[in-house]
C-alpha cells in the first residue's frame, strides 16, 4: 500500500475502539469508499476492526459523491495479538504498524515492539542470519557427498515458501477475490508452464495427429479375377 501523506492530510483524529495496549501492532489500511466523514467505518472483511480515522468537517469528497478517504486499523484472527505463538510471533504483515506511532495526518510505522525484536537490517537474510550463528566457532569439515547443502537449500526453500504463503494469505484478505478468479488464474499459470516445459513433444503429437487425418486410406485388394 503506497503512502502518500495527501491520503491522510484531511484527517482530525484517530478514534480506538480498543485498548491499543493490547496489540504490538496494527494493520492499517486505507479506504476511498467511506459513506461519512466522522461516523464509524464499517469493515465486513477477515478479523474486526479495533479503530478508525475521522476526517475534518470540510474534508473534501473523492472522485464520487458521498465517498471519502478513511483509514482502518484492524487485526486479523492469525495475527499476534490473537495467537501470540503464531506465524506473526516475530515480524509483522506488510500493512502491520505500531498503533502508538499513529497520528492525525501520519502512517504508522513498524517498531521493535510490532516486529517482536529488533528490527531487521538489509543484509539480514536467511544466509547472514545463519552466519551469525556460526560466528566464533570452528567450521567443521563438511561430510562428503550433497546431503549438507541439499538440506540446506531445502530449508530455505521451505522458509521462502511460508513468506509467499503467508503474504498471499494477507493478500486475500484484503482483496475480494471469488475462489474460482483464484484457481482459474493458478490453473492457467501452471497450464502455461506446462505447455513450455512439453512444447517439443506437444509439437509433434499435433503433427502425427495431423498425419493420421490426411492420410489416404489403403486401396482395399481387388476381387476381380484377372
Amino acid at each position: 500500500m503506497s503512502k502518500d501523506p495527501a491520503d491522510i492530510q484531511h484527517e482530525a483524529r484517530i478514534v480506538w475502539t480498543e485498548d491499543i495496549d493490547g496489540f504490538d501492532y496494527v494493520r492499517e489500511t486505507l479506504t476511498t469508499e467511506a459513506g461519512t466523514r466522522a461516523r464509524p467505518v464499517p469493515w465486513h472483511r477477515a478479523g474486526r476492526r479495533v479503530g478508525y480515522s475521522t476526517l475534518k468537517r470540510d474534508a473534501p469528497n473523492n472522485d464520487s459523491p458521498g465517498q471519502f478517504t478513511r483509514r482502518i486499523f484492524w487485526v486479523n484472527e492469525h495475527d499476534r495479538s490473537e495467537r501470540p505463538d503464531g506465524v506473526y510471533k516475530t515480524a509483522t504483515p506488510s500493512e502491520g504498524v505500531d498503533p502508538r506511532t499513529v497520528t492525525p495526518g501520519v502512517w504508522g510505522e513498524v517498531t521493535e515492539r510490532a516486529w517482536g525484536g529488533p528490527l531487521p537490517g538489509p543484509s539480514d537474510t536467511p544466509m547472514s542470519a545463519a552466519r551469525q550463528e556460526t560466528k566464533g566457532h570452528v567450521r567443521q569439515p563438511a561430510p562428503a557427498g550433497p546431503s549438507r547443502s541439499v538440506a540446506a537449500s531445502s530449508k530455505e526453500t521451505h522458509a521462502v515458501e511460508q513468506g509467499v504463503t503467508k503474504a498471499f494469505a494477507d493478500w486475500l484478505y484484503l482483496h475480494e477475490v471469488s475462489v474460482p478468479e483464484t484457481l482459474g488464474a493458478a490453473v492457467g499459470e501452471e497450464f502455461k508452464r506446462w505447455l513450455w516445459a512439453n512444447n517439443e513433444e506437444l509439437i509433434a503429437a499435433i503433427a502425427n495427429a495431423v498425419a493420421r487425418q490426411t492420410t489416404l486410406p489403403e486401396q482395399p485388394p481387388s476381387t476381380n479375377e484377372q
